[in-house]
This record gives C-alpha cells, sequence and structure tokens, in this order.
C-alpha cells in the first residue's frame, strides 16, 4: 500500500517520546526537552524537534525513522519497514508533536542529596572501573565527586570560574545486566542540567583543553596521562558541539589569546571517528593577533591493529607490489578496521567499508594501487579515493588527509601495535584502566610480594 504526504506527515508527527514509552522503552529526561533511551543510552531525543539521534550508531531520524529501526521486523528490507512503520504510526493514538509542551527550568543543585559517606562510589570507581584510590579520593576533596544517598556517584558539573554546580552525571552502582543491558549500571545526566557544560576538571584560562565523551573517561586520562595544570579535561557526556563552544568560549574570554590547542579524546569507534574529523579540518585563528589554534585527535587505542587484519595487508601486499602500510591507512581512515563500517565525516566509501570481508576488501584495494605509490603525495591518496567516490571532490581530499595522517603515524612507528586477535579492542579510556585492573588482580599475590600493591 502506498501512502500519500499527507499521511506520511500524519505518522512524522507522532510523538517520538510518547510511542517509546507506549512500548514499554524504558526513558530519562535530562530535560524537560531532552530524553534518552536506558537500554542505549547515546541515543538521545530532542522532544521540542521531535528528532531522535543515536550517538553511536551516527544516524537519526523522525517518528518513521524510530518506529522502523526498533518497532519493525529488521529481516524485512527498508521500503516494507518505513510502510510498516506508517501504518503503525497512523493507527497510534500518541498526542503529535506539536500538541506536547514542555518548560525549561533551570538548573537547582540539592545539596540534600549529596551523603556524606563516599564509601560505596569509590568501591565501584576503584573495583570495578579501575581508578586509584588516591585520585579518586583527590576529586571527591576538590568537591568535584561525590555520592548520593542512593549510593550513586555524582560527577559534579561545576563552573570553573565561581564553583558553582551548574549541572550533574550520576552513575549507577548496583549492577544489574538484565535491566540495563551488557552495561549493567544505570546512568543518566540530571534533570535540567545546564546545556553547554559538563563534568570539567581545571582551570578555565587553560592552554589546552581536553574533550571526552564521559567523566568515567576523563578520570581514566588523568589516570593515565597524569594531570597537566595548564590543562582543562572537559567531559561532553557524549558528542556535543555545544560543550566545545562553550568551554572553549570561556576560554577565550579568560585570557588574551586562543589557547594552544583542543585534543579530541572521544571514544575509538565510529561515532567517535566521524566526530573528530569534523573539528581535525576546521581552521581556527585568533584575529587578534593571527595565533591558530590547534586541534588534534587522541583516541584510545587508535594504535591498535588486530593480527588477522595486518596479515591480509602483507598478503596482498606481497602479491601485488604494494606498500602493506597503504592499505593500512585507507582501512584505518575509511572504517577504523571495522569491516562493513563507514567510519569518516568525510562519508568515504571504500571497499573496506563496503565490504564484510577484509581479506576481499583488502585484496581490492591493493589490485588498484599503483606500483609507484610513496604515500607522501596528497594527489595520490586523493586519486585512489575518487575511484570510489565520484562527485564527493571535498570529501575526496579531506580524506587523503586523513589516510596521509594514519600513514605517516604508522611508517613512523609512533602510532603501530599489532595485538593478537584475542585481545579486547579498546573503546574508551575507561577500558584501559579496567584493563590494567584485571591484568594487576591476575598477578596480585607477585605484586604483593614485591610490595607494589595500587595506592
Amino acid at each position: 500500500m502506498a501512502y500519500s504526504q499527507e499521511e506520511i506527515d500524519q505518522a512524522a508527527a507522532v510523538d517520538i517520546v510518547g510511542l517509546a514509552q507506549e512500548h514499554g522503552m524504558e526513558l530519562t529526561n535530562e530535560t524537560e526537552r531532552f530524553y534518552r533511551l536506558v537500554k542505549h543510552d547515546s541515543l538521545v531525543i530532542d522532544r521540542a524537534k521531535n528528532y531522535f539521534h543515536w550517538n553511536s550508531q551516527g544516524f537519526g531520524g523522525n517518528s518513521i525513522k524510530f518506529a522502523q529501526t526498533f518497532l519493525t521486523d529488521q529481516s524485512k528490507p527498508d521500503s516494507v519497514r518505513f510502510k510498516d512503520a506508517v501504518a503503525l504510526l497512523l493507527n497510534n493514538k500518541n498526542l503529535s508533536a506539536s500538541e506536547v509542551t514542555y518548560q525549561h527550568a533551570p538548573y537547582v543543585f540539592d545539596a540534600r542529596k549529596v551523603s556524606p559517606d563516599f564509601s560505596q562510589a569509590k568501591k565501584y570507581l576503584t573495583e570495578q572501573r579501575g581508578l586509584s584510590p588516591s585520585l579518586v579520593d583527590n576529586l571527591h576533596n576538590e568537591g568535584l565527586i561525590q555520592q548520593n544517598k542512593s549510593g550513586s556517584v555524582l560527577f559534579l558539573w561545576r563552573d570553573p570560574a565561581t564553583q558553582e554546580v551548574m549541572g550533574s552525571s550520576i552513575q549507577g552502582t548496583q549492577i544489574d545486566h538484565e535491566r540495563y543491558g551488557k552495561r549493567g549500571t544505570f546512568k543518566r545526566i540530571d534533570k535540567d542540567s545546564t546545556t553547554g557544560y559538563g563534568f570539567a576538571v581545571g582551570p578555565k584560562d587553560a592552554d589546552t583543553l581536553h574533550f571526552f565523551e564521559s567523566s568515567i573517561d576523563l578520570v581514566s586520562y588523568l589516570q593515565l596521562k597524569g594531570r597537566d595544570p595548564r590543562a582543562q579535561y572537559v567531559s561532553m557526556e557524549g558528542l556535543k558541539n555545544e560543550v566545545i563552544s562553550h568551554y572553549l568560549a570561556d576560554n577565550l574570554n579568560a585570557r588574551p589569546t586562543v589557547p594552544d590547542k583542543i585534543v579530541l579524546n572521544v571514544d575509538n569507534d565510529a561515532a567517535g571517528q566521524r566526530f573528530s574529523d569534523q573539528y581535525l579540518l576546521l581552521s581556527w585563528i585568533d584575529r587578534r593577533n593571527g595565533k591558530e589554534l590547534a586541534v588534534e585527535r587522541e583516541l584510545p587505542g587508535d594504535e591498535q591493529i588486530p593480527l588477522a587484519q595486518w596479515r591480509d595487508y602483507e598478503q596482498s601486499a606481497t602479491k601485488h607490489g604494494v606498500n602493506p602500510y597503504v592499505l593500512y591507512a585507507i582501512d584505518k581512515a575509511s572504517s577504523n578496521l571495522q569491516p562493513g563500517t563507514v567510519a569518516n565525516g568525510q562519508k568515504i566509501h571504500t571497499p573496506f567499508t563496503d565490504q564484510d570481508n577484509h581479506r576481499v576488501a583488502t585484496e581490492e584495494v591493493a589490485t588498484l594501487v599503483l606500483p609507484n605509490f610513496s604515500g607522501s603525495s596528497l594527489s595520490q591518496w586523493a586519486e585512489m579515493t575518487r575511484t570510489w567516490n565520484e562527485g564527493n571532490e571535498a570529501g575526496v581530499q579531506r580524506f587523503g588527509l586523513k589516510c596521509q595522517h594514519y600513514y605517516n603515524q604508522a611508517t613512523q612507528g609512533v602510532a603501530r601495535k599489532i595485538v593478537r586477535d584475542n585481545e579486547p579492542r579498546v573503546k574508551d579510556w575507561n577500558d584501559i584502566t579496567k584493563n590494567n585492573l584485571h591484568r594487576e588482580m591476575r598477578f596480585a599475590p607477585q605484586m604483593k610480594q614485591k610490595g607494589l600493591e595500587r595506592e
């Protein structure tokens, strides 16, 4: 059955929040406007626009797309699922988005919710997340991490200048996989938390600004890399351009020129790669004095190459007389070494993004690499990419720069680590601290004997 445009518009007007609730999807509301799915906490619903965005998957849409994604038979073709979604929504009795009203209330921090007992929060952060007790204590003593009376961790969003609490991130400490899925714990942003703010550590006039996807990743990074007194570390609690804009503007108001650099420390997944790409290609110049603001990426585990994939590069490279690092760079830049995934902000397609079989994709790319391909010429990267992406010239040129970045790092040995295929893939900074904790637990008797217990 074909639907008229009027019927499609009517279906698209169904309130997504009401639709999700009617079908038993558990939601948390950060404000009257923004909601998150508990099961997929990177999915945010903007009730004002009646639109959702699933950050970890890199897509979003209206009510029809939401119903198509979650409420139709995934084994059917997209065209059939679209019609099924429209039919479901036309029979729905939810309010239309135009009938939904909400009021934004300013955030008010209720200090009475803070518990004088910090033991449950500290135990969770150290025993489940692998964070050092001394670092957790330091941030607690600074008033940045607290525990509420339910035993959850509170990451307080304090204004760096006034120390006023502008919002908070709440991390549950009770493990319940049945209710919260793979993550196992409750997690949300406190209702009415101020847009543009996040959990932040360090001065507002910092020389370097680091941006993370979560508060726990931020603290994990401090443990792994140490805390620079002239740096500010900010959690966006997702991938939020408005948080970067807010803290950068605050920084510019607090100092005579732009900071030296901002560093994107987001998750090493497709969404994080795409988010980073949009900033790396911008040119930031202070009009007052011509100083350039550098933008860098530092993603956790970005240097890892699974051994099986490296063997694919070597075999095809030997067969066709090409450089295996060229194959790696194209794969890394386009799919982030995840076959069948578009993991670049330029929406560039290569055999690595369009082919689930990594060996087949590698062979296809290798046949197109010219014997004199040196990897040093941007025009060569662009020419190769253009083979699969005619009509996207701006994307081709920008993608070439990304290939060149990974090629230079790998050939110089500063960002290449071949890992066993059974090693867990590092996605975020907390993955590393948890892996370190598990490693310490395995060797705990030997470490205790040598006096090397964790502080």
